[in-house]
């Protein structure tokens, strides 16, 4: 419970709450179960972008390929499903596959060519991106399955279907940084690479992997926004970069490596929601929600680094 106490995330969770209930009880428009329930439709999403950018800030990398590997996975699923004819299931998957696949690739031209993730994915990225409004000439794919659509809108009262996945994923991610060998090893290369390296640990290897995950949750993303939108186009993901960063950044990821907070991550996302949300219904200009997100990455890393600071054992003189 201490620990839980002082995790970075709850003092602006808590400051989030007491201020949505005070809006719900101001505005009955903010409180009503619709505005909720879109609240958390949206967090849920959220939570699988943040997931896809904090595997890799973990080990003290980043991706920009996360918007560009969405629109590819996107125009896959709808492809496959719309054009191909092919049953759902195995279109999500090979979407998936795909996914995974970019992510691999990132990984392996970054850890081969000894190249920094940020040129490599920028470039990686943005390839992405181009094929997919190239092999669909902008055009999006219309025919969603039905399955798809009843996750993305499916809601019992204010309770988003979106939301399971969502928090398989933050079990699933926080259960394998905390338990698999793979996951402390990453934070063990991200938290201090020169004591992994005489430790054993193969940094490549752990660049590798979560390059590769965070192309799989970047491909999970885009599946769930499929069905949210009702349409498969090549535009999903460009708007992802700077949720990508706030979300991980704001739950308590240190841009430096080394921590992995899943558990944060999706109480972030619903933090980002709800404020996304309240600029919305008080009728503020959207680019007022940019600014607020920019704001809290912003007082999330100074609250990070005033933390390391406060946490940094004193030196002894005299």
């Amino acid at each position: 419970m201490k620990r839980l106490l002082s995790a970075q995330w709850v003092p602006l969770f808590a400051a989030t709450l007491i201020a949505g209930l005070v809006l719900a009880a101001v505005m009955k428009q903010f409180g009503s179960t619709y505005n909720v329930y879109t609240i958390l439709q949206t967090a849920a999403i959220y939570t699988a972008i943040g997931l896809s950018q904090m595997v890799v800030l973990a080990v003290a990398d980043m991706s920009l390929a996360v918007g560009g590997i969405a629109a590819l996975v996107t125009i896959t699923v709808g492809g496959l499903y719309d054009a191909q004819h092919w049953p759902i299931l195995p279109a999500v998957a090979g979407g998936l596959a795909l996914g995974l696949a970019c992510g691999l690739l990132n990984g392996v031209i970054i850890v081969g060519m000894r190249m920094s993730g940020f040129i490599v994915t920028l470039a990686t990225g943005t390839a992405f991106t181009g094929v997919a409004y190239g092999v669909t000439n902008a055009i999006p794919f219309s025919t969603i399955a039905p399955g798809l659509v009843s996750l993305g809108q499916g809601r019992i009262s204010f309770f988003s279907y979106l939301l399971i996945p969502a928090i398989l994923l933050t079990l699933a991610i926080g259960a394998a940084f905390r338990w698999l060998p793979i996951g402390r090893a990453i934070l063990a290369v991200g938290g201090n690479h020169e004591a992994a390296l005489l430790s054993g640990i193969s940094r490549g290897r752990a660049v590798v992997v979560t390059h590769a995950l965070s192309g799989l949750l970047a491909g999970i993303a885009a599946v769930m926004y499929i069905g949210v939108l009702q349409s498969a186009t090549p535009a999903t993901g460009s708007e992802w970069l700077i949720i990508s960063f706030a979300v991980p950044i704001i739950g308590g990821t240190a841009l430096i490596g080394g921590e992995a907070p899943a558990a944060g991550c999706f109480v972030a996302a619903i933090v980002l929601a709800t404020i996304s949300d309240v600029l919305i219904v008080l009728n503020v200009n959207t680019q007022a929600v940019e600014m607020a997100e920019g704001l809290l990455i912003f007082a999330a890393v100074i609250s990070g680094r005033l933390g390391q600071s406060f946490r940094r054992p004193r030196r002894v003189t005299g």
